[in-house]
């Protein structure tokens, strides 16, 4: 009677263990302890890690976009009259100097715009002459000072007209001794050579000889010597980590690249936040439209800012749902639910659920999760050596 009754408390423990082992819901509880000996890591391949801060904020996250000309390098040059185009100087790629001559073209709007101007500047004289005679005439008594007023008046009118028609002459592009020759001759020419307006290189020719375009038509695209800047893409969550002034890693150059600019809105596309981002050094490393694919390097946390933990990929377990990691213990692990960010890299941070210097499975972790699931720990151990 004493042996049976012995046994009985044996019996009930060793059924306890078994319906632990048995019951999945229960051991998949995060807090569960699962009982693991040392020497069952070399059978399961399991290592560990201890959990860090992350190097920087945003550190790993990986980003994508297109290499871009900014509009304050680039250069338009475009038709100041209409006109037929009469020869093209320059081809697509060529690299051109500050008042080079680019295209030659024939406009019967020219020749206008040059008797309009010869016009005023004959007028400007006449109304000069008269005022002149009148402030004379006043002088000696013989005219009234109204008449002297208006002759000055007409004659600054005038002035200021044939002046007017000179300076739009030099915004199409005549120079000052075409001005000075045809003031001289009264000689009224249609062809007008333009030059390109700074230095650098020609991205696109838009005309052909014999094309006529109307004023404002655009004739070459340059683009000035300069740093190149990077449009790039971000989920809502990436752009949470990232910050003006992160560096960012670009595939092909050894410079970084640093984000200058961050976009306060949502592009109603692609719901993606835009990041500007220039190369920190001088470097041939990138081209027009070219695609880019950049690795966010972060910026240390600021003061009082939470340090952000990391894990590799392969230490976070998927389960009814749940993300967990799992930490050593004295005498085994514990399944420990965590919330994790957005990451592109091999790394991927936790906002929640985990402590700096935690050491966490980063190999075996198969194993680890048989025995917590109720394979028990040498039939998980049995599964992670097969696999």
């Amino acid at each position: 009677m004493s042996i049976h009754r012995k046994l009985i408390p044996a019996r009930i423990a060793a059924l306890a263990l078994c319906a632990g082992f048995m019951a999945p819901s229960s051991a998949a509880e995060p807090a569960a302890l699962i009982p693991w000996a040392a020497d069952l890591n070399a059978g399961t391949g399991v290592s560990l890690m201890a959990v860090q801060p992350r190097a920087a904020t945003g550190a790993g996250l990986v980003l994508q976009g297109s290499v871009v000309l900014p509009a304050q390098q680039s250069e338009l040059l475009s038709m100041p009259v209409s006109g037929v185009v009469q020869a093209v100087l320059v081809s697509t790629m060529a690299t051109v100097r500050a008042g080079q001559p680019v295209a030659r073209i024939m406009s019967p709007q020219l020749v206008e715009w040059q008797r309009e101007w010869l016009t005023a500047q004959a007028q400007a004289q006449l109304a000069q002459g008269k005022a002149q005679r009148d402030e004379q005439l006043f002088a000696d008594g013989i005219v009234s000072e109204h008449r002297r007023n208006e002759s000055r008046a007409g004659y600054e009118m005038a002035a200021l007209a044939a002046r007017e028609r000179r300076q739009a002459l030099r915004l199409v592009g005549l120079s000052e001794s075409a001005l000075a020759a045809a003031s001289m001759t009264t000689s009224l020419s249609p062809l007008l050579t333009l030059v390109a307006p700074a230095a650098g290189v020609v991205l696109a020719q838009s005309v052909l000889p014999g094309q006529r375009l109307e004023a404002g038509s655009p004739v070459l695209s340059i683009a000035r010597g300069g740093q190149l800047v990077m449009d790039l893409q971000a989920s809502s969550q990436q752009a949470q980590g990232l910050r003006v002034a992160d560096l960012l890693t670009v595939d092909g150059c050894k410079s970084p690249a640093k984000i200058v600019a961050i976009a306060p809105q949502l592009s109603s596309l692609t719901q993606a936040v835009m990041l500007r981002a220039e190369l920190t050094g001088r470097e041939d490393c990138l081209r027009i439209n070219q695609f880019v694919q950049v690795r966010s390097q972060g910026q240390t946390p600021r003061s009082g800012e939470a340090a952000v933990l990391s894990v590799p990929i392969q230490a976070l377990v998927q389960h009814a749902g749940q993300t967990y990691v799992f930490v050593r213990q004295p005498k085994g692990f514990r399944a420990v639910a965590v919330r994790t960010g957005d990451g592109g890299g091999k790394e991927v941070p936790v906002l929640s659920g985990l402590q700096a210097g935690d050491q966490v499975a980063i190999k075996g972790v198969a194993a680890i999760k048989g025995a917590w699931l109720g394979l028990g720990a040498d039939a998980a151990a049995a599964t992670g050596a097969g696999k």
